[in-house]
């Protein structure tokens, strides 16, 4: 194997993280006309709810603006290539942050992705993802002073 295949193998294999990351900063950061960077246009979600075509899916993050601040915790990337196309799963902690009853609260939900990637003119991008949602708890947050 010459260094080019490592270097090659190595990085097909963090494409899928660094999209996911880059999915969890978008949407952290609320610059959801960003998705574009990492979505094609076809892009899907399914799961815990159907949503087809990038615009919409964009429109469909709008409601996390009814939160204070959201924190997507990425943790474990796992699955495969075949040629341009991967299919694999990504497991996330997503954190809502919100009020309720004049006290901080977070909505905690442990969420498992099912993610197909495709390259296309050397571009790597999300087709689809399924949202499996596999738990979710609601605390009162401590906020230090």
């Amino acid at each position: 194997m010459t260094k080019n295949t490592i270097s090659s193998k190595l990085s097909n294999l963090l494409v899928p993280s660094k999209l996911s990351n880059l999915y969890a900063s978008i949407i952290d950061q609320r610059k959801f006309s960003s998705l574009s960077t990492i979505m094609w246009d076809e892009f899907s979600m399914s799961g815990h709810f159907e949503i087809t075509g990038l615009e919409n899916f964009i429109s469909a993050m709008q409601q996390l603006e009814n939160y204070q601040s959201t924190m997507h915790q990425i943790m474990n990337v796992q699955g495969e290539w075949r040629e341009n196309l991967y299919t694999g799963e990504t497991y996330c902690v997503a954190s809502h942050m919100f009020d309720q009853d004049e006290k901080p609260h977070k909505l905690d939900m442990g969420i498992v992705y099912s993610d197909v990637i495709e390259v296309r003119e050397g571009t790597a991008k999300f087709i689809s993802r399924n949202f499996l949602l596999k738990w979710k708890k609601t605390d009162v947050l401590d906020i230090p002073e």
